[in-house]
């Protein structure tokens, strides 16, 4: 019998990463925002019930990768212990993503440019920019840099992903996005990176530029945690009222 033809489409799908702890995943509403915007911009169309899967989760902590592609939907949750992070050095990448790009904005499985900046890094994470030269984002992190008191971070138009954690720090401290060169980050007082399953990780050297404070990650980082708390707290009250 012959296999209809699929069309053979790489990289034509998308992915959210969510942090679990103790079988409950994190920010869920926000990441299902986003991946309604990445599937909308390429045409993607699920069915697929999310919600329902994270009931079927095991009571334990780690990675849950969504994926769709034309072809389906689907799951992975990979156990995993969750780590304090450290501070972190940057570098800048020779890596460029384009501005416009899909692959730059969404979380698409075409990950080509951040995964190849990721490998050839010299540093704990670098800096990827546009083909204009100006900031985008991390590798596997979105930036935020506090100068004179105001936090910055490289707007969406630039190439760079929204990210749940992006929204998080928006919605708890006064941000001004924007196109920036990477020389605005030797003048900073204090830099910090952000992604689902770290957090919040402050950075400690750019080109030799240290940096000593974290007052305004400290601050983000506590109310993060209380965030997680909250959360974990109304998820075992709608187990407890369903049993």
């Amino acid at each position: 019998m012959t296999k209809p033809v699929v069309e053979f489409a790489p990289g034509w799908g998308v992915f959210e990463t969510l942090r679990v702890v103790d079988g409950v995943p994190l920010f869920m509403a926000a990441h299902l925002r986003e991946l309604e915007r990445s599937t909308t911009a390429l045409g993607l169309d699920s069915d697929f019930d999310f919600e329902a899967a994270a009931a079927e989760l095991p009571r334990a902590s780690g990675r849950w990768r969504w994926i769709v592609t034309p072809e389906e939907a689907h799951t992975q949750f990979v156990e995993e212990e969750w780590v304090e992070p450290g501070t972190v050095e940057l570098s800048v990448s020779a890596i460029r993503v384009g501005s416009c790009n899909w692959d730059a904005r969404f979380k698409t499985l075409s990950y080509l440019s951040h995964a190849q900046a990721w490998k050839m890094k010299s540093t704990d994470e670098v800096i990827i920019l546009n083909e204009y030269g100006l900031m985008a984002s991390c590798a596997r992190a979105n930036l935020f840099w506090r100068l004179k008191g105001q936090l910055f971070t490289p707007a969406h138009e630039t190439g760079c992903r929204r990210g749940t954690m992006r929204a998080f720090i928006s919605k708890h401290h006064n941000v001004r996005s924007g196109h920036y060169p990477p020389s605005d980050l030797l003048e900073a007082e204090e830099v910090f990176l952000t992604n689902s399953m770290k957090g919040i990780v402050s950075v400690h050297a750019i080109k030799g530029r240290t940096y000593k404070r974290s007052m305004t990650a400290d601050g983000l980082r506590d109310c993060l945690q209380d965030e997680i708390t909250a959360q974990m707290a109304e998820a075992r009250k709608k187990v407890g009222t369903k049993e």
